[in-house]
């Protein structure tokens, strides 16, 4: 059965993952498309998960995204495998993610100060976060202004937001770190940017 070949070879990788995105809907989205081939609404992932009202009643009152414990997590994966389907495909795809979760986490550690005082210098103004990301971006982007709008999605705050908690910018960089961003490159942008 393909559930229980999952879990044998996937299991670790699988609690793994699950620790490092602590039961973030987002993240699990982001592994769930990649299995799916195709991106998944939030509303499909949160099907997906077997999120209940009150989980979502929860995270209301926190001013939180829900999260999913390790069991609804370990569900979906199950059902989410037919008996047509290589497992090892959910490995590989398990392992590329648990690295870029882990690697996030490293370069935060570092450069979170950092963001605690270019956050405090702007007063998490969204007009100066985007500047800071732009020279950030890889070329050609690189300088170059965001469409309308694209900051504030980032960031995850409303569309007539001028500025953001310290909370979503950090969470903004841990969603959008890859492998190749280094905590060096990322510390003398903002410490230049600190000098404006």
């Amino acid at each position: 059965m393909a559930a229980a070949r999952l879990s044998e070879v996937c299991g670790n990788d699988m609690r793994i993952f699950y620790d490092l995105c602590r039961g973030g809907i987002e993240p699990i989205g982001m592994l769930f498309s990649e299995v799916a081939g195709s991106p998944l609404p939030p509303a499909v992932i949160m099907q997906v998960l077997s999120i209940t009202e009150a989980q979502l009643q929860q995270a209301q009152t926190l001013q939180q995204p829900p999260t999913a414990s390790l069991h609804q997590f370990l569900e979906a994966m199950a059902a989410s495998v037919d008996d047509t389907e290589e497992v090892q495909s959910y490995s590989d795809i398990l392992q590329k993610h648990i690295k870029r979760l882990r690697h996030a986490a490293q370069v935060l550690e570092v450069v979170t100060p950092q963001l605690a005082r270019f956050h405090a210098h702007t007063g998490g103004s969204t007009a100066a976060i985007e500047r800071m990301l732009v020279d950030l971006a890889p070329a050609p982007q690189k300088g170059k202004p965001m469409p309308p709008g694209m900051i504030n999605a980032l960031l995850r705050v409303p569309r007539d937001a001028t500025a953001c908690t310290l909370n979503d910018l950090v969470a903004c960089f841990s969603r959008n770190l890859d492998p190749f961003d280094t905590a060096a490159e990322i510390g003398a942008v903002l410490e230049e940017h600190m000098q404006k």
